[in-house]
């Protein structure tokens, strides 16, 4: 089920983000698990604003989440983690579809995110889902400095991309 969060359950996601960013290591990526994950205060700034959804399990246990960001007119995937087990059971596409919906009611026709290239649970996972990269030459400045604030964060930029979705 997806549903937006509770104040209480904000403490339970950096725990979520930090589990499933556990598989980059695997292929030679851990400068993401490295990152630190979303602060609290940002996940609680989201919860406040409507832009921060969580997927549950029949039992109701928090197994995953999407954050939205509304940066330089633009509506983000910010962040979209599952727990592993929790993974391919369609919460990631569930997650994706209320955030388009999301940035639908607030007025935006797009939805964009950064993702790795290559990473089969990355740029093709989102390819599947209707998202197309954004040719880098067609970057709007907000994209470009969203690029350079990810690659201080330790992102190898060789291997990233922006991608957008119609909503």
């Amino acid at each position: 089920m997806i549903r937006p969060a509770h104040r209480q359950e904000i403490a339970l996601l950096p725990h979520i983000e930090n589990t499933a960013d556990e598989r980059y290591v695997r292929l030679g990526l851990r400068c993401v698990l490295d990152m630190p994950p979303h602060s609290v205060v940002s996940l609680e700034e989201g919860r406040r604003r409507g832009l921060l959804w969580l997927a549950t399990s029949p039992r109701n246990r928090v197994v995953g989440f999407a954050l939205m960001a509304l940066s330089g007119g633009t509506a983000w995937l910010d962040q979209l983690s599952v727990l592993p087990r929790w993974q391919g059971r369609g919460l990631g596409t569930a997650l994706i579809d209320r955030s388009a919906q999301r940035a639908r009611e607030l007025g935006h026709d797009r939805l964009h995110l950064s993702t790795y290239l290559g990473v089969p649970w990355n740029a093709p996972f989102y390819e599947r889902r209707g998202f197309a990269s954004v040719p880098r030459g067609e970057w709007p400045r907000a994209f470009r400095l969203q690029f350079m604030i990810e690659n201080s964060h330790g992102h190898p930029p060789w291997r990233r991309t922006i991608m957008q979705r119609r909503v």
